[in-house]
Formats: C-alpha cells, structure tokens, sequence
C-alpha cells in the first residue's frame, strides 16, 4: 500500500520526479516546501512507479537537495519579514505558524537570518528611493534611523536607494519643464532651492531627460502649427526670444508630415463624390490656417483620383442606386460615367426585384403555413371517416347522416384546397427561381464593357 504524500504536489508531478529519478531534485522540492525529510516515504511511493531509479546513493542524494531546499525555504521566509518592516526576532513567531508546526519543518536561524538581511536591505533601499524620488533631504536619513532602530536600520542600502530616488526626482523635473517648454536655465533657479533645503542637485540627470523631452515638445508643436497657421520662422523667433534650445530640424519633419497628411485627407474627402478643388484650396490654405508645401500638388492629387476611382467605380454606383441615393457621376472620368451610370440604374432594378422576391417569399411562406393546417384537418377528418366505417356497432340516422355529407363536403374542399395551393405554391416558385436568375444577371452586367 502507497503511502500518502504530503505537501502541494500533484500526484501526477510525484510519478514524473519518480521516473525522472533525480532524488537531489526530489530532496530540493521536498526542503523548498518547508517539508521535514521523508526519504522513506518517497522511496516507498517512487517503488511502485518506478524502482529501478532508486540506488544505493539516492538517500544521499536526497538528503543533500533537501539541505540545500530547507535554506531556500527559510531564506525566503526570512526575506519576506525583512522586507515587510519585521524584526529578526519574528523568526520565533515564525516557529510556531501553522504550516511550519504542520509540515514539522526543521529549524533553521541562519538561512533566515541570511534572508532576512536580504529583505531588510531591500526595505530600506524602498524607503530610501520613495525618499529621494519625493525630493526629501538626505538629513531625512538621520530620522529613518531613529525610527529604524526596532526592526535595524540598514544605512547603506538606504543611501543606495535615495540616490537612486533622487537621480530619478531630477530626472522628473527635466521631463517636466522640458514637456512644459520651460527653457533649461531653470536649472540654477530649482538648484539653489534643492540646496537650501538641503538635497542634492544632480544636473546631469536633469539636463539627459531636458534634452530628450525637448525634442518632443517641438515635435508635438511643429505637428500642431501646420494646421495652426505656425511655422518654423515663428517658432525660431518665439524660442529665441524666450531663451529655449529650438530642435528646428525634428519641428520642421512633424511640421511637414502633419501637412502631407492634411493635404491626403483633404484628396479623399473631395474625391469622395466632389470636383477636384486643389486650385481653391491652395488659394483658401492660408484663411484655413494652413500650408502650401512643394508636396501638395501630387498628395491631394493622388488622393482624389484614387479616392475618385472608389466612387465611380461599378460597384460603389451599384450600392448608390440600391439605396436609391443621388450620385455625382458627373464627376467621374469621361471613360468611367457611362459605367457608373449604367450600375446605379442596375442597382434601382435590382432593388426592385429583391422587394418582389422578398413578397414571394413571404406569400410562400404564408401559403406553406396554411398548407400544413389544412393537410392536418384533412388527416383528422379522414380518419374521423374511416373510424365510423369500420364501427358495426354505428347507430345510422338523420344526425349521422348529416354529419357524415358534412364531413364529406369538407374534404372534398380541402382537397380541392390543397390542390389549388400546390398550383399556387408552384407557380411561386417559378417566379422565385426566375427573379433570382435575374437578381444575378443584373450584378454579372454591371461589370460589362
């Protein structure tokens, strides 16, 4: 009989370490669990799946990776109070937790105190960085330390994080006034107050992120004047006389992509159904805030007929005419109008026949219904019919005579009902086939020459 096996496992993952045979592993996993040794429980389950992976050295093996995984366990329990702000001392509490009392885990003060250190420290670093990045003071220190003494202050990791909280709180203030359009002399300003309130100026990181951030602000801007009515002579006379670096190279590039991009869609919102109006937007471009640049010409140009080609073509004027909306074919090419024109009536008649086919379809559908309904009162009679001829024991008077040429006459209509409807229904579907036929003929010649 198997013994059970403890812990998080799945029985699954226990079978493959089995046949996979690395007890060193199997050790490992057992002390990273908090387990306590139980090689002979393993043993005994890894017999029955596979036993020829276990050796004379497994024991070995497996005490030596149970080692080595009981200090990942108590580093990593050490780690997480360090970092959590707890003493050392908690390592006693930590005896007493339920798992650990559970899994009747080994003690082990040093691989906790080793974690714990670890933690501590990236505490402390955490502090010191929120400390530098809220552009605190490095006096603050002395404070952290006071308050620091329950759980042990660690100062080096500390300074190691407010340096790098700091070099970040620079970097931010660079991002911040380059982003703004603040030239970089309000550096010396920002500087002598960080001083004053003794924090350490680190124009070097400021000065990287200005530098970057400005490149961007100008290229924001060069997008934003094309339309604006802005271009780079104005924006070298306002930076000039606000003292701020001009990227006038990266300005001048958003500046003109911005007006190639203006000018494409202004192509294809005229070749959309309207005239070609490049003339009159090029002599109404300054009213309208914008450019004229040596691209305009061939980017509206391109735009319109390519656009214009859209709208003229056969199946865009066969859409048109199926919602029965008017179409400017007048602006379409001489070799085109024809075309457009002969698909948007085809679209009209086209239209036309999907409403009658959709009427037959309905009158099918209405005719089927009923045809159901009367072969199932037909069912119902006959049967009534043949129950009172096959009964010997049928009283024959007035009353059942009646009712007999009554149900008689009522056959005899459905019948003939049900023969007219077939005719009907027929004929329905003469039209149906017909229409459809024709439906595909109109859309196969919208494309002839």
């Amino acid at each position: 009989m198997l013994l059970p096996l403890a812990g998080c496992q799945t029985t699954m993952n226990q079978r493959q370490d089995c046949k996979v045979g690395d007890w060193n592993f199997i050790g490992n996993k057992d002390g990273a669990q908090g387990f306590d040794p139980r090689f002979d429980e393993r043993r005994q389950f890894c017999a029955a799946v596979d036993g020829d992976k276990i050796k004379l050295e497994s024991a070995g093996q497996y005490q030596a990776g149970w080692q080595q995984g009981n200090q990942h366990f108590w580093e990593e329990v050490g780690a997480r109070d360090g970092v959590s702000a707890l003493a050392v001392s908690n390592y006693e509490r930590q005896l007493k937790t339920e798992i650990i009392v559970k899994n009747h885990t080994p003690p082990n003060p040093d691989a906790y105190q080793r974690g714990w250190v670890r933690g501590n420290a990236d505490y402390w670093y955490g502090i010191g960085d929120t400390d530098g990045k809220a552009g605190h003071s490095s006096k603050d220190e002395q404070l952290r330390a006071v308050s620091g003494q329950a759980i042990g202050f660690n100062q080096t990791s500390y300074q190691q994080g407010w340096r790098a909280g700091n070099y970040a709180y620079w970097t931010q203030i660079g991002f911040q006034d380059a982003h703004d359009g603040v030239p970089d002399t309000e550096l010396k300003h920002r500087a002598q107050a960080a001083q004053t309130d003794g924090v350490l100026v680190r124009e070097d990181a400021y000065k990287e992120a200005w530098n970057k951030e400005i490149i961007e602000y100008w290229r924001r801007l060069g997008w934003s004047d094309a339309t604006e009515g802005r271009d780079v002579i104005t924006r070298r006379a306002d930076a000039k006389a606000r003292g701020l670096k001009f990227s006038e190279t990266e300005y001048q590039q958003q500046w003109e992509q911005r007006l190639i991009q203006y000018w494409r869609e202004a192509g294809n919102t005229d070749g959309f159904g309207q005239p070609n109006q490049l003339e009159d937007r090029m002599s109404a471009a300054r009213r309208n805030n914008v450019f004229v640049i040596p691209q305009t010409r061939d980017t509206y140009n391109q735009a319109w007929f390519a656009q214009n080609a859209v709208y003229c073509s056969p199946d865009n004027a066969f859409a048109f005419g199926r919602s029965n909306h008017r179409m400017a074919i007048e602006v379409c090419q001489a070799n085109q109008q024809n075309r457009a024109r002969r698909a948007w009536s085809a679209g009209q008649d086209y239209e036309d026949i999907a409403r009658k086919l959709s009427n037959i379809n309905m009158d099918l559908a209405s005719l089927n219904d009923r045809r159901s309904d009367a072969a199932r009162r037909l069912d119902r009679i006959e049967r009534e019919i043949r129950r009172d001829q096959d009964d010997k024991n049928r009283v024959t008077n007035n009353d059942t005579a009646n009712n007999d040429r009554k149900r008689e006459r009522e056959r005899q209509e459905l019948r003939e009902f049900l023969q007219g409807t077939a005719h009907r229904m027929e004929d329905l579907r003469s039209w149906e086939f017909r229409y459809s036929q024709q439906m595909q003929q109109i859309k196969r010649d919208i494309y002839r020459d």
